[in-house]
Order: C-alpha cells, then structure tokens, then sequence
C-alpha cells in the first residue's frame, strides 16, 4: 500500500474510491477495518470515516437544517470527508489536551432544545431512527461538538477585534449597500383579459364604481381579484407608466384603471416611503458581524493550518 505524507488536499481519485466505498452497505468487514489515515499516533478506519459522516447527517438532521443545506453539507463530506475528520481530531486533540470537559447536563440540555422543534418526543426518536442513528449517537456527536465549539471560541473568536475605524471605513467603501430606494405598499384587484379586453374592461370598471370608500377595497377585491394583492413595490420595479400612476397616489387613494400587456389593474396606496440611506448608527452592528466573519474564516483556516503543521498526518493511498 502506497503512503502519502501531505499537508491535507482534496483527492479526486481517493474521493471516487471513498464515496462508492460509502454508499455501499455490503463491502467486507477488512475494508471497514483497512486503515485510510493517521494522525499523529492515532489510526484513521474506512469505517471510523463512515460513522463521522452518518453522525454528521445525524446531528443536521436533529437540528432540523434545512434539506437543501443538509445536501450541500453531505455532498462536500464526500469529496472532504477525511479532510473535515483528521481537522476534527485535530481541534479536540487540542481541546482534551487543555482539558475541556462538557458536563452531561449541558448536553441533556441541548438535546431537549432540539426536541422542542418535534411535536413529541416519539416523533423526535423516530426521526432519529429514520437517520440511521441512536439517541446515544446524538448525545456523542453533541458533545464533540461542543469541545470543538469551546476550543474554537478560545482560539480564534476571543482574538477577534473589530477596530470601529474599519466599521466606518466598510460603510463610506459600501455605502450603495446601505441605500433604501423608495417604495409603496399597495392593495391591488387584477382583472386579466383572458375572457377577451372588453369582457375585462367591463368587469374593472364595475368594480372601480363599487369602490364608494377606501374601506370598500379589501372586500372588492376578494370578490373580483383574480391574483392576490401586489404588496411591496420598490420604484424600478414595474413599468414606467404604472409606476407614474402609482407613485404619484395619496394614502388611501384608489387609482382609476391601469392596463397592462395581460390585464387591467385597480390599486389602493397604503403607505409610501422615501428613498433613504441607513445612517452608520443603524447598519454598525450589521457592519460588525460582516467584518467578524471575514476575520474569523481567516484566522480559522490559519489556526487549523498551524495544528497540521505540528502534526504527523499521513492519508493512504
């Protein structure tokens, strides 16, 4: 068997090779058992990588993360999966060796949050079933995860300073970001001209003369409105003609009829607000967490560079 020493790298070919050995359910215990890694004086099984990645799926599942990130998550495991394992030993090696404990009640506890987003406990089990996996598993994963969580926050959060010279400066360099154009708040009745222009036409205007009060709207338009209101509209968003109509209304104000390419429509505005730009005072916090993630992804992937470098990783190939 050929041996690899490396700083860790993606492998096209031993990433092939580990998917097919994991989307199989029938491959012999010695290739469950073959040793594909080691880390430092740890060994590294085709089955160990198997559990991380059911565990994994375990854990999102549980959480309840939405399908769509829970794909893109597992579909990276297939081509990173010994990678995110060997940088997941390597974080709770340097978590036991300065001794991070999690206490069972804290794990407890976060198992009965997770079992909040469940209608029952029953249901909550079952879904666990349904992952491939145990309460026990969960309560495993959990743990790990909240070391990794700890040693992450020591290491890398807690040395994460935002200077508000830089939240000042992103803001004057991003300022388009901060600007609100100016919108409207719109009750509409939308009349198509599917049953022929004149048939619409006739049917519009009928409506519009039962329009006597503002407070009539609502009630016309569930009785003639064939799509649901329009809502929020920015300017620049409809045609320029519909627009000049619209935004030129006053609160309360109903419109006469507005033709457009497939019907005729009736609108009501609710509310109107100017264009604006968010004052510094407002968007700092957001400001705030836009530079922390920038500086935490660099500082993680500096830190978790470091921890291979004092380590012995070899992936066999």
């Amino acid at each position: 068997m050929k041996i690899l020493r490396l700083k860790i790298k993606k492998f096209s070919l031993f990433s092939a090779l580990m998917l097919a050995l994991l989307l199989s359910t029938t491959k012999a215990f010695t290739l469950e058992d073959a040793i594909i890694a080691v880390v430092n004086d740890e060994l590294i099984t085709l089955k160990e990588l198997r559990d991380y990645i059911k565990e994994t799926y375990l854990a999102l599942t549980a959480e309840g993360v939405d399908q769509t990130k829970i794909k893109e998550i597992m579909l990276d495991l297939e081509i990173n999966g010994i990678n995110k394992l060997i940088e997941d030993k390597l974080v709770l090696s340097k978590a036991n060796s300065i001794g991070v404990e999690i206490r069972d009640k804290a794990v407890e506890e976060r198992i009965n949050e997770i079992k909040k987003k469940y209608p029952s406990e029953q249901i909550f089990l079952e879904a666990l079933e349904a992952s491939g996996g145990t309460l026990s598993d969960l309560q495993e994963k959990i743990k790990e995860q909240m070391k990794i969580q700890f040693i992450i926050n020591h290491e890398v959060n807690s040395k994460i300073y935002i200077n508000p010279k830089d939240v000042t400066k992103y803001y004057n360099e991003h300022i388009d970001q901060f600007k609100k154009k100016e919108y409207v708040k719109l009750e509409s009745i939308f009349i198509s001209y599917l049953k022929g222009r004149t048939a619409a036409y006739e049917k519009a205007t009928e409506a519009l003369n039962f329009i006597r009060e503002p407070e009539d709207f609502e009630k016309i338009a569930k009785k003639y409105s064939e799509t649901p209101s329009i809502g929020k509209v920015e300017r620049g968003q409809l045609l320029p003609e519909v627009e000049e109509a619209i935004f030129n209304l006053k609160i309360n104000e109903v419109s006469s009829l507005i033709e457009v390419n497939n019907g005729i429509y009736i609108f009501k505005l609710i509310d109107k607000v100017s264009s604006s730009t968010a004052s510094i005072a407002d968007v700092k916090d957001s400001i705030r967490d836009i530079l922390f993630q920038e500086k935490f992804k660099d500082r993680l992937t500096s830190w978790l560079e470091k921890l291979k470098k004092e380590a012995y990783i070899e992936i066999k190939k």
